[in-house]
């Protein structure tokens, strides 16, 4: 194998023109530079939209399903990038979704909106056995999509495709 050349990080631009002409594409390679510009997007985003559309549910609501559907998409393609497939980001989506669920139907919000909620309610709620574990689990696995965003790609060509960063150099491109 020739020499490996590394390509410059990506722009702020350039992140987000890739991520949303790649928004349903989960095959591929992600650079870290195209993730992180993009989260900042969509971090910025969601501040926006949260104090815009303060009582306009459907409308955050929709926005939020776009956001989570390109950093589901962008995120799949960073863990390619280390050579790890997709499966912890699905499932970190189904451990919240389940956790909502959970919180939902145990009543939390419920008794959060009374003017007058009991402490003991709220701490029995908190320390029911399932909602730890099921926090402790997703915690975990969002711990390790974050290890995994954070750490370089593989500079060689994987099952996923090849790399975005890392360029061999031939004689032709020297």
């Amino acid at each position: 194998m020739g020499n490996i050349k590394k390509l410059p990080q990506m722009s702020f631009a350039e992140s987000v023109k890739t991520v949303l002409g790649k928004l349903t594409d989960f095959k591929g390679r992600a650079r870290r530079s195209e993730l992180w510009w993009y989260y900042l997007l969509c971090f910025i985003l969601n501040a926006i939209v949260t104090n815009l559309l303060y009582n306009y549910f459907i409308a955050k609501t929709v926005v939020a399903l776009f956001i989570q559907l390109s950093l589901f998409s962008v995120t799949t393609r960073r863990l390619h990038d280390r050579g790890v497939g997709g499966w912890p980001v699905a499932l970190a989506i189904i451990l919240g979704i389940v956790a909502n669920i959970y919180t939902y139907q145990s009543g939390l919000p419920e008794l959060m909106k009374s003017v007058n909620p009991s402490p003991t309610d709220i701490i029995n709620v908190l320390t029911d056995p399932v909602l730890i574990t099921i926090t402790v689990v997703s915690a975990i696995v969002n711990l390790a999509i974050l290890i995994l965003c954070i750490m370089d790609g593989k500079p060689y060509e994987n099952k996923y495709g090849v790399s975005p960063k890392y360029i061999e150099e031939t004689e032709e491109n020297q």
